[in-house]
């Protein structure tokens, strides 16, 4: 009997044990929960304040929906929130994500924060290309194009050599001024063509 005191006694130790523990997990997660709501806070201020020190399109937050929300959570799980603030600023600086696209395209908070569209937009897909840059590229372009005249140019020479060449050999053979003869030495030095 005395031994099964003990047994309940020491289950009921073990029971109260797990309790504490289970109870101290809660706070840890319940004590991460809130450091993430504080960061989520410090990112929300973060880039509230970037939309309006550059005068962006990107409509500030007002209110997280609860999607959003989670989105922030598993980026700042997932990358630092220097990576955070450096999309919002390079978000606040799009011309095109900011409307200046063809269609009028404006980024908005769900749609940065699918970490899809966050990693395009620090990795710089969305950056405004420097004038600079835009005239070398122009020039770039241009040159390519003026090789690819050039060589069409060339291909219709030839071809109108070709076509020149032909004409000559018909003519010849109407007039019959060419023998089967001339005609098979001329094939083998390549002054010949053959219709197809």
């Amino acid at each position: 009997m005395k031994e099964m005191t003990e047994n309940k006694e020491r289950s009921k130790e073990t029971k109260e044990s797990k309790e504490s523990k289970d109870r101290k997990k809660a706070v840890v997660v319940a004590y991460k929960a809130d450091a993430t709501r504080t960061d989520i806070d410090r990112f929300v201020e973060f880039f509230n304040g970037e939309m309006c020190r550059t005068q962006a399109v990107i409509p500030a937050i007002d209110t997280l929906a609860a999607e959003d929300r989670r989105q922030i959570e598993v980026l700042l799980q997932r990358y630092p929130m220097a990576k955070l603030e450096k999309m919002a600023t390079k978000a606040a600086l799009s011309t095109f994500l900011n409307g200046g696209g063809q269609r009028g395209f404006k980024a908005d908070i769900e749609w940065l924060t699918r970490e899809k569209n966050f990693l395009k937009v620090i990795n710089g897909k969305y950056d405004d290309v420097p004038a600079h840059r835009r005239g070398l590229c122009k020039s770039l372009s241009e040159e390519r194009r003026a090789r690819q005249e050039e060589q069409a140019r060339r291909v219709r020479e030839v071809d109108l050599k070709e076509s020149e060449q032909r004409m000559r050999q018909r003519e010849e053979w109407a007039k019959g001024a060419v023998t089967y003869e001339e005609y098979q030495r001329m094939l083998a030095a390549g002054e010949v063509f053959i219709d197809e």
